[in-house]
This record gives structure tokens, C-alpha cells and sequence, in this order.
């Protein structure tokens, strides 16, 4: 059977919402990431770490704890250079939690510098709709 031929989709960018932080959530997010850093250096799981601060709002929480993972990757992979798989065995989660987190920090990148670069440069699609005014 032959293969067809296809357009190939355009690859979009993923949208991403960043949460804009009261002072409250501010300082709640400051003491849970200080909680989960001692409990980490103690040498606890990322679990056991999760579990040393507890925060009413689960939304926040969730919030908290993607971000600390994150902040966990870029320290211990791209500060210290250990292999994923390290980090991941040291924080006590499986390597495919480390590798999809380690995927999602570098779209986000990608859509925060791409966001960027169209404010301080504009649209550089050519199909884009140019005004001359």
C-alpha cells in the first residue's frame, strides 16, 4: 500500500496560563517551596516533601508542587548536570514524571520567549495582516 501524501499540520504552540499571585499566595507559595527545599535536603522523597507543608487551597498546592519539581530539574540537571534519571531516583518519582515535566518547562520557555520577542518586535508571520497607518 502506497503512503499518502499529506499536508503536514503547522506545529502551534501550546497556550499556557501563568497565575498571577496575590501577596497571600505569594507568601504561601515562599514558605511551602522553604518547607519542601529542607525536607528535600534532609533527604526526603519529593512525596515526603510535598507532604511537610500543608496548603488549604488544593488549586495553589498543585500549582506549588509543579513549580518545585521544576525548580528541582533546572537546579540538579541543568545547574549541577545530573542525568534526569538521577534526579529522578534521588527525588523518589519515576523517570517519565521527570522527562514530561523537563518537556513542559522547555515549551514553556518557548512560548514565554516567543511572547516576548512579539512584543518587542511585532508579528514576523508574512501573512499576518501589516496596516500602514
Amino acid at each position: 500500500m502506497k503512503k499518502q501524501n499529506r499536508p503536514k499540520k503547522k506545529a502551534t504552540m501550546p497556550d499556557f496560563v501563568f497565575k498571577e499571585f496575590t501577596p497571600e499566595d505569594d507568601r504561601i507559595y515562599t514558605e511551602a517551596v522553604t518547607k519542601y527545599r529542607e525536607a528535600i535536603t534532609a533527604g526526603k522523597t519529593l512525596k515526603q516533601a510535598y507532604e511537610s507543608a500543608a496548603i488549604a487551597d488544593k488549586t495553589l498546592e498543585k500549582i506549588i508542587q509543579a513549580d518545585f519539581l521544576k525548580i528541582m530539574i533546572a537546579e540538579r540537571h541543568f545547574s549541577q548536570k545530573q542525568p534526569l534519571d538521577t534526579v529522578a531516583k534521588d527525588l523518589g518519582v519515576s523517570i517519565d514524571l521527570v522527562k514530561d515535566t523537563f518537556g513542559r518547562m522547555l515549551q514553556e520557555v518557548g512560548v514565554s520567549a516567543a511572547n516576548q520577542f512579539g512584543k518587542e518586535f511585532g508579528d514576523l508571520n508574512p501573512d499576518a495582516l501589516k496596516m500602514n497607518d
